[in-house]
Parts: C-alpha cells; structure tokens; sequence
C-alpha cells in the first residue's frame, strides 16, 4: 500500500524551514511523525514527490531515516520538465498538487493514499484512510477525503486557508470550497469576504486537509485535465491546479467520493508562535505511550 507524500514546495534551504523544525525530543520533525504513523497503519512504500533543488538535503535529513523500515522513492515535481511551448518560460512556481500527485504514476499499481507533508494528521486519520483503501476497489465509490472538524483544525497564531466541504446526507462529498484567513474572532471562526467583512463559519463543519485515497484509474482522469489546464492557464505565471479544484469538477461529472471523519485535532506551524504549543501536545502523546520517545530506532 503506497502513500504519496506532497513536499516539493518545501523549498531550497533545508533548515531554515518552520515545515522542518524539530517538534520531537530529538528534533523529530512534522513530516517524521506522518511517516510513523503511516508505517505502523499499514503502508508500506512511501513516495516522496520533492524537487530536485534539495534533493540531496532531504535525502540526507529526512528520508534517510525511514529506509529501513519502508521501501522509499522519490519523484521530481519540476516546471522544466514541462514541454515548452505549453508553459511560460519564465515561470518558476510549480503547477499545483494534481501535477504533483501525477509525478508518482509509474510507482503505483493499487489504492494509494496522499497527504501534504505540512500536515500532522495523527495515527487515528492514517487508520482511516489505510482501512478504507482495503476496500475502495469492492466499493460503491471511488476515492475517500479524510476530514476534520473545522474546531479541530483552527491555528491560534494566524489565519489560515481551510477547504470547506459540503457533504450530501449519505456521506459523500459535494464540493470542497477554500476559504482563506480563517480565524477565531469572538470565539467563533471567520473568514474575510471579498470585501473584507467576516463571514462565519460553522466550527463543526467538516474540512479537508488533503488527506486522499484513490484507485489507480485516476491517474488518467487527472492527467486529462491538467492538460486542458495547461492549455488555458500554461502561460500563466502563478496559476495552478489542486486536488479539490479537480475533484469538484470530477463530482461534478458522476464521481463518488466519500467522506470519512477523523476525530483527530490537526497539528501545524503555522507561525513561530505555534511551535510551543505543539509540543507540549506532542510531550503529552508521549507520556500517554502514543507515541514512542524515539520514534525510527
């Protein structure tokens, strides 16, 4: 069973990376706790999509302290390997996480999980999304976003952007909506409209933070629009195209995806002000045995 782990945006410089800063005892980082806790769900190769740019470094201080527990690869998310003629020469930002995803097409042969390596989800969301892609091929549909309440995924520093996702009453998703700067203001989450008057949100909504499971057939669906992606927007300096952006359109069109709620408080930095905060959360996972004081020995 394979996960894909979205870290190509985390930059050039290693170290300087709040992504990267060590939340563990012994400078375990976000992305370390993921792999633990994916490892011992069931997963066991995990394909890293990164760019070439700190490739070495990562290598060196990430990945290389999972190679003997899982089976490791490494895809490359890069704008030049892009034909030419379909993008702007002068564009360094990357296309969005479809292309991302995309990137690991060779690697994968069954239902395969993905998740940004930003995010600490915990043990009980990678649970989920291990036993459900058991059973995706046998099931009535055919990929799964893990949610969280909104309560459970709000920072205490910053506004942040949240995928809000209308589900119908059989539990499958209807669309994913981002909004942005979303923030406790009196207590009860906002966000900014376009004119910069707070919007309230239900904190009990359900929210997606990139935690997918699909089959393998939608490699070609996605390869499929993002070509037509490129078409409209290739030329574009800063346009790209993410996972809910292409699964509205693929619900849209027929697609079932289901819902499956994690009861799970995300964990992120979102600013410097948060890291205190987690871990203190994290010492207290680990005095309760959830986690181990070392986590890759």
């Amino acid at each position: 069973m394979t996960l894909i782990v979205l870290a190509a945006t985390m930059g050039d410089k290693y170290g300087g990376l709040k992504q990267l800063e060590g939340i563990g005892p012994n400078g375990e980082t976000i992305l370390d706790f993921s792999v633990f806790d994916a490892v011992r769900a069931g997963f066991n190769k995990i394909v890293f999509v990164i760019s070439r740019h700190f490739e070495t470094a990562f290598k060196q201080l990430v990945s290389g302290k999972y190679e003997h527990m899982v089976e490791v690869e490494y895809v490359y998310q890069e704008v030049e390997t892009l034909p030419i003629e379909k993008r702007n020469p002068k564009r360094t930002a990357l296309y969005g996480s479809v292309r991302a995803v995309l990137m690991g097409r060779e690697l994968i042969d069954g239902p395969f999980g993905v998740i940004n390596a930003v995010n600490f989800y915990q043990k009980e969301s990678f649970d989920l999304l291990y036993n459900h892609l058991l059973t995706l091929q046998e099931s009535a549909y055919s990929s799964v976003n893990v949610c969280f309440r909104l309560a459970n995924v709000l920072a205490k520093s910053a506004g942040v952007t949240r995928g809000i996702c209308e589900v119908d009453e059989d539990g499958y998703l209807v669309s994913v909506t981002d909004r942005l700067g979303v923030e406790r203001v009196g207590g009860a989450p906002m966000y900014p409209n376009e004119v910069h008057k707070w919007e309230p949100l239900d904190e009990n909504s359900l929210v997606s933070m990139n935690m997918w499971g699909f089959m393998p057939s939608i490699f070609e669906k996605m390869q499929t629009a993002f070509d037509q992606f490129l078409d409209n927007h290739g030329m574009d300096m800063k346009a790209h195209y993410s996972i809910p952006a292409f699964m509205n359109t693929q619900i849209e069109g027929g697609m079932k995806v289901k819902v499956v709620e994690t009861p799970a408080r995300w964990m992120g930095l979102v600013s410097h002000d948060d890291k205190i905060q987690v871990v203190l959360r994290i010492n207290e996972m680990m005095r309760k045995g959830i986690y181990p004081t070392k986590l890759f020995e």
